[in-house]
């Protein structure tokens, strides 16, 4: 094997760790970006269940409750155009 194959097997074995280096960086940089997808998706849940858990505390408030609509009126004066708006609460069963 002459002087010239080794360095040319040489300089194509630095080559392929080069490129090997090359993807092990975007490896851990992908890696690094996963486990921050990972940490944000989690907060997203624990958002999810939170809106879920109060979500089921209005349900539960509500199916347990009678409502009455109250009438609002905007003005003093009497506006037939305008729609009567409406706030609606519980009421106290007896």
């Amino acid at each position: 094997m002459s002087t010239q194959v080794i360095f040319d097997r040489i300089a194509q074995k630095k080559q392929e760790l080069a490129a090997l280096q090359r993807v092990q960086a975007l490896s851990e940089n992908t890696d690094a970006h996963c486990i921050e997808l990972n940490r944000q998706m989690s907060k997203v849940v624990k958002q999810y269940e939170s809106i879920l858990c109060i979500a089921k505390g209005w349900s539960s408030a509500f199916e347990n409750s009678t409502l009455v609509d109250i009438p609002q009126t905007n003005s003093a004066e009497d506006d037939s155009e305008q729609p009567e708006s409406v706030i609606r609460i519980s009421a106290e069963h007896s």
